[in-house]
């Protein structure tokens, strides 16, 4: 009996200590037996507001470059030069240089100036030849590399390391950090973020310099590809000239005339193709790129959110912290890819087939003002006024479908170019009868009209002179195409600076071929 109320007793113990410990490592536990000074709360609000403003300074550095990217998609200078001002705002760096490989030498192409003769004493070392590059081979193998103190280094060559510490010493700094530039798994290059003081560079600062240089990237594929493109497009203006000479040419010729129109067709596909991978890449690229960036920010947030509860210094605050940062970037993630996703249907929308439209007779009177009815449901914070004034009794036997997608576009472009911050303005739709075997339809406004170099371009796909609004640059691109294809018929665009807009739509009454798709 003794035995086992003794044996009871130690486990009785045992499970107390148990508890105890649990307590002492639960970081909820911990808090509440600490009692936090005023100062000591102070100092905890000042690091997570810091910290807070950091996050914001690297997202805000982040969208900033892509803007670049997005706005200068063939010049990869600027991209360059705001990634290396960034990087070493943000990373509290003395200078920062971006080397790009070229001819078996590395190259010098951006860096924040420190003093003249720092400055010289760089640009002497570019291009470094390739038999100055041994000490750089983890950075051509796509690795990191770091040095905590530019005193301390010892290459495999003596002369390399000696050379390496005069430049240091020479540039003013004791620590480095160099990042890789890697596209398609080979290094092109490298980004070199320099401090004053000794010291190893924080695994954040290492990762926030693999976003720059992932975004730097980009800007060179981009380049690249758009230079590709540009130059295959005025490869296709040339031949375009030449089959247009030629057709000119062979004007008795009725063969050889068709021939030459078959070709000038096929090249025209081929610039069409051009221009629709050029707006498919630069539309896609920003809302796709910035939510990339804001899954990048929160994996930092969420690597230093694991720290805290691994080292258990969790705090409410940290904790609130971390939730309202994770709804703030989801949020913005989920209306980036909303954007995405919209853009490739309306880009599905070009070649969509519409054969599900069917064929059937209709009234093109209470046709035209049943989808006015359902414009004007639309209308809230728009400023114009719709009118619709139609001739009675115009029998039609043609394709409601894209009949009424027409007039909603025509309808929505108005609204939004037509009458820019609000301006009030009237747009009137009018149906009649255009001779005895077609109708005609009049969609005019009395808004700020077009430039003619705008309409020029009016009816190319993806032009847009609301490109920074979201804008795809679609909707009379749609127009035209459904006009001229699927209801096989012809459209007139007049207009004036200042003087409004008057589009002329004449279709047939009946239409004897089947739906062309657009």
């Amino acid at each position: 009996m003794a035995r086992h109320l003794k044996t009871g007793l130690k486990m009785s113990k045992a499970k107390a200590r148990k508890t105890a410990k649990a307590r002492r490592g639960n970081p909820l536990a911990v808090a509440r037996r600490k009692r936090l000074s005023v100062s000591d709360l102070q100092e905890q609000r000042d690091q997570c507001i810091n910290q807070l403003k950091e996050a914001r300074e690297q997202q805000a550095a982040t969208a900033e470059i892509l803007s670049i990217i997005a706005s200068l998609p063939s010049d990869v200078q600027p991209v360059f030069d705001a990634i290396a001002e960034r990087s070493n705002h943000l990373l509290g760096g003395h200078s920062t240089s971006v080397w790009r490989f070229a001819n078996d030498a590395a190259h010098l192409v951006a860096f924040t100036s420190t003093d003249p003769a720092g400055d010289s004493v760089l640009r002497g070392y570019s291009p470094l030849l390739r038999n100055q590059m041994a000490p750089f081979a983890p950075i051509q193998r796509g690795e990191t590399m770091q040095f905590a103190d530019t005193e301390s280094i010892q290459f495999a060559m003596s002369e390399q390391t000696a050379i390496w510490k005069d430049v240091a010493r020479a540039r003013g700094f004791r620590s480095q950090l160099l990042t890789p530039l890697i596209s398609e798994r080979e290094s092109i290059g490298w980004i070199s973020v320099t401090r004053k003081k000794p010291g190893a560079f924080s695994p954040d600062h290492v990762q926030l310099l693999r976003t720059f240089a992932n975004q730097a990237v980009i800007a060179i594929q981009n380049a690249r590809l758009f230079n590709e493109l540009r130059q295959r497009t005025d490869e296709l203006a040339r031949l375009f000239e030449k089959e247009e000479a030629r057709a000119r040419e062979l004007t008795n010729s009725l063969k050889d005339l068709r021939a030459a129109q078959d070709r000038l067709i096929r090249a025209e596909k081929l610039a069409a193709l051009g221009r629709l991978v050029a707006g498919v890449a630069h539309e896609i690229n920003s809302p796709i790129g910035t939510s990339l960036t804001i899954a990048t920010s929160m994996e930092i947030k969420g690597k230093r959110f694991a720290e805290e509860i691994a080292q258990g210094e969790l705090r409410r605050s940290s904790l609130n912290n971390f939730l309202e940062s994770s709804r703030n970037a989801f949020s913005q993630m989920t209306a980036n890819l909303n954007r995405a996703a919209e853009l490739i249907s309306s880009f599905k929308q070009l070649a969509a087939d519409r054969t599900q439209s069917d064929q059937r007779p209709f009234d093109l009177g209470d046709l035209t003002k049943q989808v006015a009815k359902s414009l004007r449901s639309t209308l809230h914070g728009l400023s114009p006024t719709l009118n619709v004034e139609c001739q009675p009794n115009i029998a039609m036997n043609s394709y409601p479908g894209p009949y009424s997608q027409v007039l909603t576009n025509l309808f929505l472009n108005a609204a939004t170019h037509a009458f820019p911050d609000g301006r009030p303005g009237t747009i009137d739709i009018k149906a009649r009868e255009f001779d005895e075997d077609n109708v005609e339809i009049i969609f005019s406004d009395d808004g700020c009209g077009m430039s003619p170099e705008i309409r020029r371009q009016a009816f190319d796909p993806f032009f847009t002179t609301r490109r920074s609004a979201g804008r795809a640059g679609l909707g009379l691109h749609i127009v035209y195409s459904l006009v001229t294809n699927s209801l096989g018929g012809r459209i007139v665009l007049e207009t004036s600076p200042e003087e409004g807009t008057r589009i002329q739509i004449i279709l047939p009454r009946v239409m004897s071929l089947p739906l062309v798709t657009g």
